[in-house]
């Protein structure tokens, strides 16, 4: 993705500016988060891919005299603004599901069942399925269809 395009995209959903140096780097804050990233192949933003995407803590520091980079290394802008701010849930506590017919709900055997999400985060829910004793394993939402809400 074009440098220039990524910026736009990260200062829409976040609603923060994102900082440019004089040499193309490009870095924001985020709550306790500092992510940054660079045009790669060109000091101009509109002319490079985006590349290095890293986030860190704000107080966490590289070590020089060792190997240790603070933080980790994402592979695309959606990733990172996710780390950044997560989507909202698809289903929320208290609404009614259903398994829907894929292999790995077939696998899990919770395919066709009903039950009540009682728990969500970051596209996977908790689910208290009608008839069977309470489990704390979480679910894909993608494996999950509303019955009602």
């Amino acid at each position: 993705m074009n440098c220039a395009k990524a910026i736009k995209k990260i200062e829409k959903y976040l609603g923060i500016k994102v900082e440019v140096d004089d040499h193309g780097r490009c870095w924001f804050q985020y709550e306790d988060k500092i992510c940054s990233f660079f045009p790669n192949g060109s000091n101009d933003i509109n002319k490079g891919d985006i590349t290095c995407m890293r986030i860190r803590r704000a107080g966490d520091e590289d070590d020089p005299y060792t190997d240790y980079c603070a933080g980790y290394f994402v592979e695309n802008v959606t990733q990172m603004i996710h780390a950044c701010k997560p989507p909202e849930p698809k289903y929320k506590p208290g609404q009614l599901v259903r398994g829907k017919s894929t292999k790995r709900a077939q696998r899990w055997r919770f395919a066709g069942k009903v039950g009540l999400v009682t728990n969500t985060g970051s596209g996977q829910a908790i689910v208290l399925w009608n008839g069977e004793k309470p489990n704390r394993s979480w679910i894909s939402e993608r494996d999950l269809e509303l019955v009602s809400g």
